[in-house]
This record gives structure tokens, C-alpha cells and sequence, in this order.
């Protein structure tokens, strides 16, 4: 076997938008060179499957006529989804080709660099955003795969957006699907579709300012971002006044943070985060969501010892915080800080390229049944 595609995409830090973006707000994010993987091998014969080699297993499967895999004995279950999900859209949007013409192969899809083993050797997420990456590698190594023209990048955030949503049935802002796949450092702009009021998630380029450090720090917790998210949805249900202020507030925060950024204004950065934190943990205090640990509360302890601005990343409760700074003394003090506490800070590059596939199509004598 040869592999003929290879398709890979960054995760993420959250910077400012956390909660808000949901409701239209705009938000700053980076990519960590971090990387899921996604790979399409030729086969002999008939047969395809799915490998997971992070844990070993492999899934027989066969493509049904709209292009969607049918697991021929055991279910992969939630390793399986991704394909499920991602083959399903773009079969429906005309982006896949028959199952007759598909060829067979083997689909490889590898998250391990965003888990870390636990004390007792369970397997934990860090929280950068592995099941957006991982929809975009392997939106990226189907297209190729099936040769089609290549898409906008509006495109591809639009398709892996809804795959994403799907795939978190219903939850997400789009933040780390279109960080993926831009890389970098992004602005993020949410607005609705003129006539079907569908979300677009649109991802422009910033350039990292010269002046600021940023250190990332994982808790050493993994947090469950949808049970984080039902405890806000419900907020919002028993108090939709009060949701909709901390938003407001929160949003024209997230906007300062922008401009700041794009400005280069590091000191308004930095107090436009600052504050962005606080309408954080005040809506964690009416809400009940579990943003602010005890773990986060302890790392920000730190960070102000050190006059750095710290937040959690994304939404909170474990996984990764940072702290914010312009000094690269501090950031040193930080870094050395934080491992005396017991901490990792995060040795990943940060403005990472977003998705990148190599290789070509399947090629044309190869084609036959799934």
C-alpha cells in the first residue's frame, strides 16, 4: 500500500470570544501546531476501512449509493462519526463522487497529539480543539480524494462548520473549525445568511503583535464543553434578559480585543482581555457554568504575582488557560513558574499553518465498487 493523500490541521487557543461568539460576537484565536491527521491509502480488491492508530482498531466498511460508509461488523462508533458526518455533506452537496466510482481504500484518522495520559493512564484531551481538526484533515483528504475542484477557503469553513455542528450535535461556534483551516492568527466575524439565516463563520488574518507574549498553560484537566454549554443554554432559559446582557457586554469586549489586536495596541490588548475576563467570570457567577476552577484559579494566582493577564482558553472549567504579557522576562518567569506549580506549559508553535494536503486522486484505473 501506498499512501496517496495526506491531509493535516491545527488546533487552537481561544484568545477572546469564549460564550459570545455564539451569539454573533467577534473573536480572536491562534493555531498550535498541534495536528490531526488524515490519510487515504489505495487498496486491492473491493473492501475499505477506517484505522484509528491511536488505539489499533481498524473497521471494515463499504460505500452505500449516496456515498456514505456502511460498517460491514462492528461499529467504530464515535471514531466513526467523522466519516459518517463528513462523507454524508459533501455527498449531498454534489462533492463526492457515486459509490461506484469510489475507490477502495483505507482511511486513517490520528488525533493522538491532543491527548496526554493521565495519572492512572486514562487518556485526556487537552481541550485545543482535536474534533474540529481532525473534520477538517479529513474534509481536506476526501475532497482530494475525490478530485473534485478546489474550493474557496469560504467554502471549505462553511462545509466543515456544519459537519463540525453535526458532529457536536448542534454545539459550536465555528471558532476552531475556521482557525483550522486558516492558520495563523484569526479574527473571527459571525454573521447570517440574508435568506436562509443560516451562521457564517468568516476567518480573516491578523498579524501577531511584536510586543506581546502569550504563554499557555494546561490545567491538567479536561473539561466537557457540551455540558458547558447546557448549563448556559439553560441559563439563557430560565433568564433570558440577564443572558442577553452578559452578551452585549461581552461582545463589545471581544470587539475592543480586535481592534486592539489589529491595531497593534498591546496595552489596549491587554486591558480589553483583562476585562473580557472579568464579564467572564461574571457570567460564570449568574450562570453556574464551571468556567472558573479551582485549577484556573490557581494559574491566574500565578500570572498576577507576575502583573500578566490570564484567562482561561475556550470554555474554561479545565483544559488550557493563558496568560498575557508584554515582557519576555515575564513570559520566562511564567514559563519557569508554572513548572515549579507542576504545570506544562505548551512548547507547540504558535501562527501555525492551517490545513495542508499533500498528494493527488485516486488514479483513474483504480476505480471500481466499494
Amino acid at each position: 500500500m501506498a499512501a496517496l493523500i495526506e491531509a493535516q490541521a491545527p488546533g487552537k487557543l481561544v484568545l477572546a470570544g469564549e460564550y459570545a461568539v455564539l451569539e454573533g460576537a467577534p473573536g480572536l484565536a491562534v493555531a498550535v501546531d498541534v495536528r490531526a491527521q488524515a490519510r487515504v491509502t489505495s487498496l486491492p480488491g473491493r473492501g475499505n476501512q477506517l484505522a484509528i492508530p491511536d488505539t489499533g482498531e481498524h473497521f471494515r466498511f463499504h460505500w452505500v449509493s449516496d456515498s456514505r460508509p456502511r460498517w460491514e461488523k462492528n461499529s467504530p462508533g464515535a471514531f466513526g462519526l467523522p466519516l459518517e458526518v463528513c462523507a454524508e455533506i459533501l455527498s449531498a452537496r454534489g462533492l463526492l463522487p457515486r459509490a461506484s466510482e469510489l475507490s477502495a481504500c483505507e482511511i486513517e484518522l490520528l488525533t493522538a497529539a491532543f491527548f496526554q495520559a493521565g495519572k492512572a493512564g486514562q487518556r485526556m484531551k487537552l481541550g485545543l480543539g482535536s474534533s474540529a481538526a481532525v473534520v477538517v484533515a479529513l474534509t481536506g483528504a476526501l475532497l482530494r480524494f475525490a478530485g473534485g475542484p478546489a474550493l474557496s477557503r469560504q467554502d471549505l469553513i462553511d462545509i466543515c462548520c456544519e459537519a463540525h455542528r453535526r458532529l457536536q450535535g448542534g454545539n459550536g461556534s465555528g471558532i476552531d473549525v475556521a482557525t483550522s483551516i486558516t492558520g495563523g492568527t484569526v479574527a473571527i466575524k459571525i454573521s447570517r445568511h440574508p435568506a436562509t439565516d443560516a451562521r457564517i463563520v468568516q476567518a480573516l488574518p491578523v498579524a501577531w503583535p511584536r510586543q506581546l507574549r502569550l504563554v499557555a498553560v494546561w490545567s491538567g484537566e479536561s473539561a466537557s464543553t457540551p455540558a458547558m454549554l447546557g448549563r448556559l443554554r439553560a441559563f439563557r432559559e430560565r433568564n433570558a434578559e440577564n443572558y442577553s446582557g452578559h452578551m452585549e457586554r461581552l461582545g463589545a469586549t471581544a470587539g475592543q480585543a480586535v481592534a486592539a489586536w489589529k491595531a497593534e495596541n498591546v496595552g489596549a490588548l491587554l486591558s480589553a482581555v483583562a476585562s473580557y475576563e472579568i464579564g467572564l467570570r461574571r457570567l460564570d457567577d449568574s450562570a453556574g457554568i464551571g468556567i472558573f476552577s479551582a485549577v484556573h484559579e490557581r494559574l491566574r494566582a500565578i500570572a498576577q504575582e507576575h502583573a500578566a493577564v490570564y484567562k482561561p482558553s475556550g470554555a474554561g472549567g479545565g483544559d488550557f488557560g493563558i496568560a498575557l504579557t508584554d515582557s519576555r522576562d515575564v513570559e520566562q518567569a511564567l514559563r519557569a513558574d508554572y513548572a515549579a506549580a507542576g504545570y506544562r506549559t505548551l512548547d507547540a508553535e504558535l501562527c501555525a499553518p492551517g490545513l495542508t494536503v499533500r498528494g493527488g486522486a485516486m488514479p483513474a484505473g483504480h476505480r471500481g465498487p466499494g
